[in-house]
């Protein structure tokens, strides 16, 4: 309806300037000759509704590419903030017959608000052959830099992902892991194999910009790329990189089991040292295939690789070891092995995606409970409860917050489980006492705060980290 008054609008006022009701310091033409000439007229004017009136036109009103060629051609001629609004205009209309005069802007202009427009608007409406360009303005300053990340990743065309490949390979040293960066914002999977190379690249700031890339692109083919790149890697950061992504790929990626298959032939096929270094990924995976060879080193008589199989089973990503965690930690007789298996349990039992129901988590966390030595690791559980949302956790965890040992991790956990208004409300009565006891309770500020609001059913945002 708005756009319909304004454009309406527009055609009055159209009218007015065809009339000579309005004269445009800017341009010199001839406001009867045809509706561009009229555009542009109003886009000339000092006023600024009537301005806004000629920019809607080029926006939705004006039809063609030689409408886009003459309107494109006046850029040039306009102060700069006028520049940057023109630009925008032609950017929103879509029309790839603009770039050249948008191109000329970019390359002429001192302004560096003016420049930073032309490139974003190259990212709307280019094909492709701008790639060059915009990687040089990439190598800029803000907000030039900014705008030409943001073309180059908006930027169509059926090779531009080659291109910003082969700049990922080749380019300016320091931008290379910027293109890759960019590849993954475009969802370039395509460059996936490019990345798989650039893993090993001889520049650090690579290949750990490739191994996040390949945890969001990867594929099966990839993963024997990423396990030579997790064997050849030298820093903890990298290791921790290679292990994410080999980890994502074999279980989020479009064939996950296959995925898994041929991570498990290539850890079959490694020698004893590169077992070990692919041990703690073997865990994140999980699986029943991963469980028989870790639970063939948590039996063997070799100290070593049971010790190896344990910190593989400590690291599973569901709780589908759950059982055979609490069967080890009732068998071992090594307090450091029961730490690290208590430790898991503490972990995984309330995780949002552990096959477990509510009711099932809640019952393993208490069974986990029975199995702390310390008070450190009842602190960890209680404070970990505030995961499951249901009021039986609620319920579970209000009692420490009388007990000063764990009435810090209580209170907190009580708080976290207050934030989410659907539970709070429905049992109203049960959170507001919760709530009063724990504000009497806490030492903690923004505990407080938080229970000061839930209890007026107000909601509270995580302050960010400066």
């Amino acid at each position: 309806m708005i756009r319909l008054f304004v454009r309406s609008f527009a055609s009055l006022c159209a009218a007015a300037v065809l009339a000579g009701g309005c004269a445009s310091p800017c341009f010199a033409v001839d406001p009867a000759a045809d509706p561009v000439a009229t555009v542009i007229t109003l886009l000339g004017s000092d006023d600024a509704d009537l301005r806004a009136i000629g920019l809607d036109r080029v926006r939705n009103g004006l039809e063609g590419p030689q409408a886009t060629t003459a309107i494109a051609a006046i850029v040039s001629k306009a102060a700069p903030t006028r520049q940057i609004e023109l630009v925008r205009a032609l950017a929103d209309r879509g029309d790839g017959a603009a770039v050249p005069a948008v191109l000329a802007l970019l390359l002429a202009s001192p302004e560096a608000e003016v420049r930073a427009a032309a490139i974003l608007a190259l990212g709307q409406l280019g094909s492709g052959t701008e790639v060059a360009v915009l990687t040089k303005s990439l190598a800029a300053q803000d907000p030039e830099r900014a705008a030409a990340r943001r073309a180059l990743e908006r930027l169509k065309g059926a090779d531009v992902g080659k291109q910003v490949a082969e700049a990922a390979r080749h380019g300016e040293p320091a931008l290379r892991p910027t293109f890759i960066d960019i590849l993954v914002a475009r969802r370039e999977r395509s460059a996936a194999a490019d990345l798989v190379s650039l893993a090993t690249d001889g520049d650090e700031r690579v290949r750990l910009a490739a191994l996040v890339a390949l945890a969001k692109l990867g594929g099966t083919d990839h993963v024997g790329g990423l396990v030579d790149a997790l064997l050849k890697t030298s820093s903890a950061g990298e290791r921790a990189e290679a292990e994410r992504a080999i980890v994502a790929v074999c279980t989020q990626s479009r064939d996950p089991g296959r995925a898994t298959e041929i991570f498990m032939e290539r850890f079959k096929a490694a020698s004893e040292g590169e077992r070990e270094a692919l041990l703690p990924t073997l865990g994140r995976i999980g699986g029943p295939a991963a469980l028989a060879v870790v639970d063939g080193l948590i039996a063997d008589p070799d100290a070593a690789k049971r010790r190896f199989g344990l910190k593989a089973i400590t690291r599973w990503p569901d709780a589908t070891v759950a059982k055979r965690l609490v069967v080890l930690v009732g068998e071992t007789q090594d307090p450091a092995e029961r730490a690290q298996l208590v430790g898991a349990l503490i972990r995984i039992a309330p995780l949002p995606d552990n096959k477990l129901d509510d009711r099932q988590k809640l019952e393993l966390v208490k069974q986990t409970m029975a199995l702390c030595a310390t008070d450190e690791e009842r602190a960890r559980l209680i404070e970990r409860v505030n995961a499951i949302r249901t009021v039986d956790a609620f319920r579970f965890v209000l009692p420490f917050v009388d007990n000063a040992t764990f009435a810090e991790p209580a209170c907190k956990s009580v708080v976290e489980l207050a934030h989410h208004q659907k539970l709070r409300d429905a049992h109203k009565d049960e959170f507001v006492k919760a709530l009063d006891k724990v504000i009497a309770t806490t030492k903690n500020p923004e505990l407080v705060e938080r229970a000061e609001r839930y209890k007026q059913g107000k909601t509270w945002e995580r302050k960010k980290s400066s």
